[in-house]
């Protein structure tokens, strides 16, 4: 008998077939766990907005106390149509590119979405403000 070494082709091609159903497997469920990683930034993100419109007004509180609430952060790029652009606002993560907050008297947030949109948009996520909590989209 030889000594052979190495392996035979049938042996090579199960070992590929293997990895490709592997493969096949895994990744739509990779994608899907990148896809949610996503969604829970532009989340997060929106929180963020909100805590840095709070921040924004107790700030500004200590220039001029003559600041009353209800305010509004407008997050559009360069729009004025609130009472505060969204650039001036300092926060955590990503800055909403379209959409209003508005810090009421009581605490409670409102959030006024871009036309087309349900709440803050976050790196192309369209972020739902609902019972204090952000779900996001596409």
């Amino acid at each position: 008998m030889k000594d052979r070494k190495g392996f035979t082709l049938i042996e090579l091609l199960a070992v590929i077939v293997i990895l490709a159903i592997i493969a096949v497997i895994a990744t739509p469920i990779i994608t899907g766990i990148i896809e949610d990683s996503k969604k829970s930034a532009a989340a997060d993100s929106a929180y963020g907005a909100l805590d840095g419109v709070k921040s924004y007004y107790t700030s500004s509180l200590l220039a001029d106390t003559s600041k009353t609430l209800p305010i509004t952060v407008d997050f559009a790029n360069g729009s004025t149509a609130g009472d505060v652009k969204g650039s001036e606002v300092k926060m955590s993560g990503t800055k909403p590119t379209a959409g209003k907050v508005t810090l009421n008297a009581d605490g409670t947030y409102t959030i006024t979405p871009a036309s087309g949109k349900e709440g803050l948009t976050v790196n192309g996520y369209d972020c739902k403000y609902a019972d204090q909590k952000f779900t996001c989209s596409k």
